[in-house]
């Protein structure tokens, strides 16, 4: 099991060629190797990030893309970046908000479907990451749950421990449901601050204790883990360095 860094975590460093370029040798220099690309430019071109991650040493394992920013309507533009970076996985997230009954989930299935297809043509593996509303139930069954259900057994299941606390899924029910269907995780932590609101930062220093979930990546097979925090109190880089010594701290 590798652990990496999910890129969204430094997004606005990588709005211009330059930033970017700076930002991959950051993130190398703190000792990471594999990356999950997301929130870079599209103005910036495909061969440019293929370039930097190279040049850096880093693995982009996988992309993630918003369904209702762009991914949904023009989803080749970002097949050719995850095939230009050499990435192995494909993710979306983001289920439209009127897609509110089983019904209408059905309908949004047919879509998704469509772009598995697509995904996998181009020789990646696709995967859903489920955010804290698809935690939700609809006729008793989480949204996420039903989804999965009308995707193809292959289809992947990108699990955010964070966005399932506070819900009624558990991350070892997700490990056990969709077992061999979860090769990428996401960690992210955080504490409330005194009006309640919560404040990302690096694992370790934020509410939970990760190692009893690491335990279960384990026992399941999940192949990376990725650090994430997109919001920090200090320098993103810096968290980012810290959240690499807790991860490792795991292993």
């Amino acid at each position: 099991m590798y652990i990496g860094y999910q890129l969204s975590s430094v997004t606005p460093y990588l709005q211009d060629v330059n930033s970017m370029r700076e930002a991959f040798q950051k993130i190398a220099a703190i000792g990471y190797r594999d990356v999950q690309l997301q929130g870079a430019s599209l103005d910036i071109p495909d061969e440019e990030i293929a370039r930097a991650l190279k040049k850096n040493g880093l693995n982009c394992v996988a992309t993630q893309e918003d369904y209702p920013f762009g991914f949904g309507e023009n989803p080749e533009r970002y097949i050719a970046r995850a095939v230009t970076c050499g990435a192995k996985y494909l993710t979306f997230a983001l289920i439209p908000r009127e897609v509110d009954t089983a019904e209408k989930l059905v309908k949004f299935a047919e879509k998704i479907r469509a772009l598995y297809d697509k995904v996998t043509a181009a020789g990646l593996i696709f995967a859903f990451h489920p955010i804290t509303p698809d935690f939700r139930k609809i006729g008793g069954v989480p949204v996420y749950e039903r989804l999965m259900q009308l995707m193809p057994p292959d289809m992947q299941l990108t699990f955010c421990v964070f966005s399932a606390f506070g819900t009624e899924v558990t991350a070892e029910e997700v490990l056990e449901r969709f077992k061999n269907r979860v090769d990428l995780m996401h960690f992210k932590d955080g504490v409330p601050d005194a009006d309640g609101k919560m404040q990302l930062m690096p694992l370790g220093q934020g509410a939970h204790d990760w190692q009893g979930v690491f335990d279960l990546c384990k026992a399941a097979g999940v192949k990376y883990i990725f650090g994430e925090q997109e919001r920090w109190q200090k320098d993103a880089f810096d968290c980012a360095k810290d959240t690499h010594a807790y991860l490792g701290s795991l292993r």
